[in-house]
């Protein structure tokens, strides 16, 4: 048997089946940006209750879009889950506009919970954050969930040798990303409609639907074929609903619920589950996300211009796609963890 095909068994059968603890670094565009929305919220906060559950080890979360407040956002819910320390990094490239625009429940959050740090302004540069965390992991063990723009990404594959490391992000992400989670994407085609994250343009201004799309088209084409390529797409997530069970499982000092609430205008409303799905099928595995993998063997190819995107049939490689099996199971299994009370607050 050949290395190549050696490696597309390894490829599905890990994809399959979860980890014993999972090192873990969320990239997010929560709140804010060209795709706004509360699911990267769920996601993170359903990222922490894994970690308190030892199924995950949280090394790093990354804000890859440009509104200021965002990462405060990440610091409210790192604090509530009893991890103020955490890492946190923001995209600095100038390609994205300053003022981008972003979801009132930020503010909200930022203003009313407490956190260590309120604005991107206060964080180091993503590329930083993302190689002090890698160098410092085991070989061919941590997980990326990518929830939103690729920026954070494409900058990593990008950046040079340092002083964190002898090794340029190419094989640094080659030597230390076992997979990751792509929420992006349409499968198999867009048929010429992006969707957003590959595209950044539902909320885009200046520039940023161009420098979205340009991400994503790097990535895709660039990751190292050692990392297992994991793309969750639209089709699949608009399936899901999760977090509405938040209003009367959680308490009112919960940002999670306080979050779902502002952005859905009243309690006990569910979301679609684009981002938590895409996280819980990274670290528990593709079956206890209740879906399954596509089997369509092939790659997926992005527009560069446009952030549409096909899958193109042909020999197995490091990549995939989800196919759902149990849209109703996927969001209990997601609720389940998001109503689950913080390790942190268990002991007040």
């Amino acid at each position: 048997m050949s290395r190549f095909i050696i490696m597309c068994v390894a490829v599905a059968v890990s994809l399959s089946s979860s980890a014993a603890v999972v090192p873990l670094i969320v990239d997010t565009d929560i709140g804010g940006g060209g795709c706004q929305d509360v699911d990267d919220v769920a996601a993170l906060c359903m990222a922490h209750a894994l970690a308190d559950n030892g199924e995950a080890e949280l090394l790093a979360i990354l804000q890859n879009t440009s509104p200021q407040p965002c990462a405060g956002v990440i610091s409210v819910i790192n604090t509530y889950y009893g991890r103020p320390e955490l890492p946190i990094g923001a995209y600095k490239g100038t390609d994205l506009d300053p003022n981008a625009s972003y979801l009132s429940y930020v503010d909200d959050l930022v203003a009313n919970f407490p956190s260590t740090v309120q604005s991107a302004s206060e964080v180091d540069d993503s590329v930083t954050v993302y190689r002090q965390a890698l160098v410092g992991a085991e070989d061919h063990s941590v997980a990326i969930s990518s929830i939103g723009l690729l920026t954070n990404l494409k900058a990593l594959l990008m950046s040079e040798a340092d002083g964190i490391s002898p090794l340029n992000g190419y094989d640094l992400v080659a030597l230390k990303v076992k997979s990751l989670a792509v929420m992006g994407g349409k499968y198999p085609s867009s048929n010429g409609g992006s969707e957003c994250n590959f595209c950044g343009c539902a909320w885009a201004s200046g520039s940023d639907a161009e420098t979205a799309a340009s991400a994503t088209a790097y990535v895709v084409a660039n990751m190292p074929p050692e990392v297992e390529v994991l793309y969750s797409g639209f089709e699949i997530g608009i399936e899901v609903q999760s977090g509405g069970t938040l209003s009367s499982c959680a308490a009112e000092d919960n940002p999670c619920r306080r979050a779902f609430e502002d952005y859905e205008g009243g309690p006990n409303l569910s979301r679609y589950s684009w981002d938590p799905l895409s996280t819980l099928a990274v670290v528990r595995g593709v079956e206890s996300a209740s879906c399954a993998l596509s089997g369509d063997d092939g790659l997926n190819t992005v527009d560069a211009s446009s952030g549409n995107n096909e899958w193109i049939s042909g020999p197995a490689t490091n990549q995939t796609y989800l196919v759902l099996t149990d849209a109703t199971a996927a969001g209990n299994s997601i609720d389940e963890l998001l109503c689950q009370t913080p390790a942190s607050r268990r002991r007040e």
